[in-house]
């Protein structure tokens, strides 16, 4: 686990990514000092998905809520606190991008209006919009999630909906569409309101909802970026919040393997940061909510929301690795075929990887497979990748992915056969039909030998007739020829 110097976590007070900037300057360094405090009591709440084993029990982080997630199964490999309420400052953001592109134009110009910034505190972490400034929404939304622009999310907010009213209710309806189960939003930008809330688990449902986005996943991870001054507004130099992502000798925190999201800050949310980050083929989304902001001897700021998420990402990367449960290069199952010109069973493979993120301690007797055949035998003729059945995988009693089971070569059909094995199977089903033209049979076979005796009887009397008939007439030439010879 990667360990980090208390020298190597603070940076200068003066450089710090965003010491209270999400929210009014009027914070003091003591106020953020404390900002790990509550501001509610949270409603605790059981966790609604099971973490597929752990690799180490005692494993924590300093946050109110954590959540790490396999990104390539959606699986959760650690998690503490996940479904207890939070406030997510501008984690709030990442709604706020989703919806802008699911429902705008990036290329389309949008101007500024007074009502957007009216209200909105200008000490907070804005980027400087002005009234009647004219920007893309591509523009804005770098605004919104590269500096953490709360002008930003209210003009994108207004553009979208119309007003931010009902862009808070499209927030609100998208959370409960996505299957967030305890959030509430109140706001496109996420400074605090007591009524603004969330938990862990619905930020992770929320950001990979975002991350199906390649807009947004090249967003997230933009270290810098620069709006060039136009007829309507300055030029706008947009530097990340995200010190995981923005590489440079001075930034001890930057971490090579992420690859976004996005930070959050008031005093009652405390630090918030919601990062992915990859290597080879692991991909992990962490979610980290209510770290503490430390204010060291030195009076440099220590924002504990980096060094936990890199613990935490660290402990997925070093703990983990993947399982493959099934793949379709191995066949795990057979089918009988009846009628085939050649083979008489054919294999069955997985249509699909099914792998599972497991620490090197995972228990493989708790790695089962079911196999689910359609049915134990197929008439040919049997086409390469034909569906014949199911696999389902499990771990333990949790039921982790299932695939379809398909043949892996043709199998023809046997016409012969075939014909063979329909009548043996028309005799079967039809049995009383050949008992009934069985003793149709012996009855027209006693018919005809009936008749065949009545015509034998009837030739046998001919004959002897007939054969009376010449001895008579023989005794009559007989008595002729003596009677002349008198």
């Amino acid at each position: 686990m990667l360990l980090l110097t208390a020298s190597c976590l603070t940076l200068p007070l003066h450089a710090a990514a965003e010491p209270a900037a999400e929210e009014s300057s009027t914070d003091t360094a003591a106020d953020a000092a404390d900002a790990s405090g509550d501001a509610q009591e949270p409603a605790e709440e059981a966790s609604s998905q099971e973490v597929v084993v752990s690799a180490d029990p005692s494993f924590t982080v300093a946050a109110k809520a954590a959540l790490l997630i396999d990104l390539n199964t959606g699986r959760t490999v650690y998690e503490q606190d996940a479904d207890v309420r939070v406030y997510p400052a501008s984690l709030t953001k990442i709604m706020t991008c989703l919806l802008a592109l699911e429902n705008g134009n990036l290329s389309d110009v949008i101007t500024v209006d007074e009502s957007a910034l009216t209200g909105l505190d200008q000490d907070s972490s804005v980027v400087g919009l002005k009234v009647g400034e004219q920007i893309t929404l591509e523009n804005l939304l770098y605004c919104m999630m590269v500096s953490s622009g709360n002008d930003a999310a209210n003009v994108v907010a207004e553009y979208i909906a119309g007003s931010v009213a009902d862009f808070v209710r499209m927030m609100n309806e998208r959370a409960y569409a996505l299957g967030c189960k305890d959030t509430h939003f109140n706001n496109p930008h996420g400074l605090h309101d007591e009524s603004h809330y969330t938990t862990a688990r619905d930020l992770a449902i929320i950001t990979q909802a975002a991350l199906k986005s390649e807009n947004f996943r090249q967003m997230v991870d933009t270290a810098e970026y620069v709006i060039p001054a136009s007829a309507t507004g300055d030029e706008h130099k947009l530097k990340t919040t995200n010190m995981l992502i923005y590489k440079s000798t001075g930034n001890s925190l930057y971490y090579s393997r992420a690859t976004g999201v996005k930070t959050g800050y008031t005093s009652a949310a405390g630090r918030c940061l919601i990062a992915t980050a990859e290597d080879d083929d692991i991909r992990f989304l962490s979610v980290l909510c209510g770290a503490k902001t430390s204010i060291l001897d030195t009076g440099d700021l220590l924002m504990e929301s980096f060094p936990e998420t890199i613990k935490l990402l660290d402990y997925g990367f070093d703990n983990f690795s993947y399982v493959t449960a099934l793949s379709p290069l191995y066949p795990i199952d057979q089918v009988t075929v009846l009628n085939s010109a050649g083979s008489e069973a054919v294999a069955v493979a997985p249509a699909k990887d099914v792998r599972l993120l497991l620490p090197a301690n995972y228990n493989p007797d708790a790695l089962r497979t079911e196999i689910l055949l359609d049915a134990k035998e197929v008439e040919a003729p049997v086409s390469e990748g034909q569906k014949l059945g199911l696999a389902r995988v499990y771990y333990g009693s949790e039921l982790i992915d299932e695939t379809d089971l398909l043949a892996i070569a043709d199998v023809a059909r046997s016409e012969l056969s075939s014909v063979a094995t329909n009548s043996t199977a028309y005799i079967q089903q039809n049995w009383w039909k050949w008992i009934v033209f069985l003793i149709l049979g012996v009855i027209a076979a006693f018919l005809i030998l009936l008749v065949l005796l009545q015509i034998r009887r009837r030739r046998l009397r001919r004959m002897r007739l007939e054969k009376r008939r010449r001895d008579l007439e023989k005794q009559y030439r007989r008595r002729y020829r003596e009677d002349r010879e008198e």
